[in-house]
């Protein structure tokens, strides 16, 4: 008589059972009848009488293996109990089926690379027209106009959470790090957009900036209407100076229209094109450049002297000036504009004494921020006008003396 392998459908009956509750209970049911079947054609088989207490009897935890084949009425009521058709003995293993759900938690889960820069607090800043989300939080304009550095879309920001601003964690700095996969959005801003009136109108419009490199710059056609009614509590006025950003999708003009205020600048402001006002001419007395002569003997008693100069060639020649009067000289070359940021400044200006700026080959956005932060360090500052020895001479003078910053009419620069 063939034998009966019911083994499969036992362990076809056990991968297909899951964790939850029903599934386990079903399968617990289902081994109960199998083994009630199995105990019952055993106590029928055969004519021999067998003992109660040496009975043999079938349990979930053991398999008696000297068992005779089931008879074949066993045989279908256990295909119709188990999974799949009965199989005959062969010597190939049975293929193992892996469900879905199984499959998911062997894989382990790869880390993306936003997770990885996260570890070191460091986050994808998503520029909107007005503030940026940062780790899921927006930051206010207001908050990212007040950074010494710029922050732009796509950007990597390094994040404080021991310090915070509005509520917010700190943003210590822009990184170097980038997101290959993230392709940031163009944002256009015209910067410096001096609001003006509509003739019989309600509305505003920009045509121009301050910096003259705009859209609007291009034609005098081109303008860019503003509608206060847009922006309530903002109070917008004619001669207002603001910033406006659009979303630059090759539409010219017709982008800018669907654009939003970024910024509106205060009066302080309102034109870093241009350098600092000079001080008013002074009448010319007598003996001005004999009086002046005498304070060029200064000793500068190894104080650090900052000198700031466009002209490349002459940063280290003017160092012999500042030694002669007993003083250290520190050089910055600010010929590259876009290589000198506010964040060096800052850290150059806090580091010295005095601070010179040779103002004949710099640009003017230098210059401004110079003046900012040596009144933020409180350190007393001299424009030289031209990038001589006899000019920064006179002004380190100046500097040293409490003199205004700017040379008098008086003095000839040699």
């Amino acid at each position: 008589m063939k034998i009966y392998d019911y083994r499969q459908e036992l362990i076809t009956l056990l991968e297909n059972t899951s964790s939850d509750p029903a599934s386990l209970l079903q399968t617990q049911r289902s081994l109960t009848t199998i083994l009630n079947i199995l105990n019952h054609y055993a106590e029928g088989q055969g004519n021999r009488p067998v003992p109660a207490v040496k009975k043999p009897r079938f349990h979930q935890h053991q398999v008696n293996r000297d068992q005779q084949p089931l008879p074949t009425a066993a045989k279908k009521q256990l295909k119709s109990l188990l999974t799949g058709p009965a199989k005959e003995v062969t010597d190939t293993k049975p293929a193992i089926h892996v469900r879905p759900a199984e499959k998911e938690a062997a894989t382990p889960k790869e880390i993306t690379p936003e997770e990885r820069l996260a570890a070191d607090n460091r986050y994808l800043v998503h520029r909107k027209l007005s503030g940026a989300e940062i780790n899921h939080r927006y930051y206010s304009e207001a908050i990212l106009h007040h950074l010494p550095f710029p922050v732009e879309d796509g950007d990597i920001v390094e994040l404080d959470p021991q310090q915070t601003v509005r509520g917010l964690p700190a943003i210590r700095r822009v990184t170097s790090d980038h997101l290959t996969d993230y392709q940031p959005e163009k944002i256009n801003v015209l910067e410096y957009a001096k609001l003006t009136a509509v003739p019989g109108s309600d509305v505003l419009q920009i045509s121009s900036t301050m910096k003259e490199n705009s859209i609007l710059d291009t034609a005098p056609a081109n303008t860019v209407v503003v509608d206060p009614f847009k922006y309530p509590g903002r109070d917008l006025k004619a001669g207002m100076v603001i910033d406006y950003a659009y979303y630059d999708r090759g539409n010219g003009l017709k982008d800018a229209a669907d654009g939003s205020i970024r910024w509106i600048h205060e009066k302080t402001d309102f034109d870093t094109t241009k350098q600092p006002a000079k001080p008013k001419k002074v009448k010319k007395v007598t003996n001005t450049r004999h009086d002046y002569e005498k304070k060029l003997d200064y000793d500068l008693k190894q104080r650090t002297v900052l000198v700031i100069t466009g002209v490349r060639d002459k940063v280290q020649g003017l160092k012999p000036v500042i030694t002669k009067h007993h003083g250290v000289f520190h050089g910055l070359d600010a010929s590259a504009e876009e290589k000198v940021s506010s964040s060096t400044l800052k850290r150059e200006i806090r580091n010295a004494d005095f601070v010179i700026v040779c103002i004949d080959a710099i640009h003017h956005r230098i210059s401004q921020l110079a003046n900012h932060h040596a009144k933020r360090y409180d350190k007393p500052l001299a424009i030289a006008n031209v990038t001589s020895n006899t000019a920064v001479e006179r002004a380190v003078g100046r500097a040293l003396n409490g003199d205004p910053a700017y040379a008098v009419a008086s003095e000839k620069i040699d």
